[in-house]
């Protein structure tokens, strides 16, 4: 049996959402994605999963609610939770952001591209665990 793999992805923008959604799909059809508007749904989300096989956290800096890095800190505060791979992607570069991001536990903090071809590109990263340190493997058997 092959293991599934499943992309949580939280951002605010519908448009960013479904860009995003759009370009993961053209690399890998079957990778399931599950939308959240802000952090604070993700956690819902995330919290009423029982088991994580293989899964990345892809969640926007800038949402209302609870942002990227708010999302980040209190995910790495629930002990069944703090282990999962995450990502923040973002419109800023702010070094001291992306600093503040990978000393919280993100695996990578990536720019989001602003053409199709550019996200296409992301995508192809994202799916092939080409960023951080990570393969998104939770770590469980």
């Amino acid at each position: 049996m092959t293991r599934s793999t499943t992309f949580f992805l939280a951002d605010d923008d519908a448009d960013d959402r479904q860009l995003m959604i759009e370009a993961i799909k053209t690399i890998d059809p079957s990778i399931k994605i599950v939308e959240s508007e802000n952090g604070q749904e993700l956690l819902n989300v995330l919290q009423s999963q029982a088991i994580f096989d293989r899964c990345l956290i892809i969640l926007d800096m800038n949402m209302p609610k609870m942002n990227g890095l708010e999302t980040l800190s209190k995910l790495r505060d629930i002990p069944h939770l703090a282990s999962l791979p995450t990502i923040i992607v973002s419109t800023v570069g702010n070094p001291e952001l992306i600093d503040f991001a990978k000393k919280l536990g993100a695996i990578d903090y990536l720019i989001k591209p602003s053409t199709m071809d550019g996200l296409i590109n992301l995508s192809r990263q994202l799916v092939f665990g080409e960023v951080g340190h990570s393969k998104f493997d939770s770590g469980r058997p």
